[in-house]
């Protein structure tokens, strides 16, 4: 863990429109001329490599936040509100200033105080050090190792709280997906592999790309493809489905692109790292070819 500075989080970009998301107006032109992309540019040569290298980072990176936060045992929505901190310090800032699993490592540690399930440091230190070197256990907290580790999320954490202009407001699609699936009486099945999809979205910036209703409806749209028993949404008040989320069709397509092409042909992302509905994916995807 050092020290760190990065990117403008977001990679397809849907239009030239601006999206509001925490304090930050995104556009696709401003993610594609982040401090990151420029960064990786510099480093890889072309626009497609410094994408792709900026993509595999934010995705092991999440990956990392979400095992982190699973073994400090937060509920899935601090863990979702670290990633989307995440998402939006490196949509202002660049790798090549910030190291990032420090910075990811503070993400988490804000979050579980800002949703109100705080962890000590001491246990966030262990524990994100654990995750991404890869080891059975963590430093001692008597070692110098330790209290240098410490005491850069402390230093960190004025960073990100500058970064992230002091605005802790997190909203997630995971509240508008239930209600929505209790609206039309859906079955556990939707709710789950749906919630999942949310899950897996946090590795893209899709969150500063959209409001959560969006994301919400996307993930309903795409568990409805990938159950085992495909389901048509049913229409709200004689209009198509997606009119119960106050979203555009084309909003939900995109985004649904957008997660969908975090999956190879395996149902994994490409960086390697496993996603919730990797095997969701996978298995849909080889009957379709098997015919079945």
């Amino acid at each position: 863990k050092g020290q760190g500075r990065a990117s403008k989080g977001k990679d397809t970009a849907t239009a030239a429109k601006k999206t509001r998301s925490g304090g930050l107006d995104v556009t696709a032109e401003q993610v594609e001329n982040s401090p990151s992309r420029q960064y990786f540019i510099r480093k890889y040569g072309t626009a497609e490599r410094a994408r792709t290298r900026e993509q595999e980072a934010r995705q092991t990176t999440c990956a990392f936040l979400q095992e982190s936060g699973q073994k400090l045992r937060l509920p899935q929505l601090s863990i979702a509100t670290a990633i989307v901190f995440y998402h939006r310090f490196y949509a202002r800032e660049s790798y090549e200033t910030y190291e990032r699993f420090q910075v990811a490592t503070t993400c988490l540690f804000l979050a579980s105080k800002v949703e109100e399930t705080p962890k000590k440091i001491k246990d966030v230190v262990i524990e994100t050090y654990k995750a991404q070197h890869n080891k059975p256990s963590g430093p001692d907290p008597e070692s110098k190792e330790f209290w240098s580790l410490k005491e850069e999320i402390l230093v960190c954490e004025r960073i990100l709280l500058q970064t992230l202009g002091f605005d802790l407001t997190v909203e997630h699609a995971y509240r508008p997906l239930l209600a929505y699936v209790k609206s039309i009486k859906g079955t556990r099945d939707l709710a789950q592999v749906a919630w999942n999809f949310i899950n897996d979205s946090l590795r893209t910036t899709i969150a500063l790309q959209y409001p959560p209703r969006c994301v919400a409806a996307a993930a309903v749209h795409l568990s409805s493809k990938f159950l085992d028993n495909k389901m048509i949404l049913p229409t709200h008040h004689e209009k198509p489905w997606y009119e119960a989320f106050k979203v555009l069709q084309s909003e939900v397509e995109d985004i649904a692109d957008q997660i969908l092409v975090m999956y190879d042909g395996k149902g994994q992302p490409g960086a390697g790292t496993t996603l919730s509905n990797g095997s969701v994916v996978a298995n849909v995807r080889r009957r379709r070819r098997q015919g079945r």
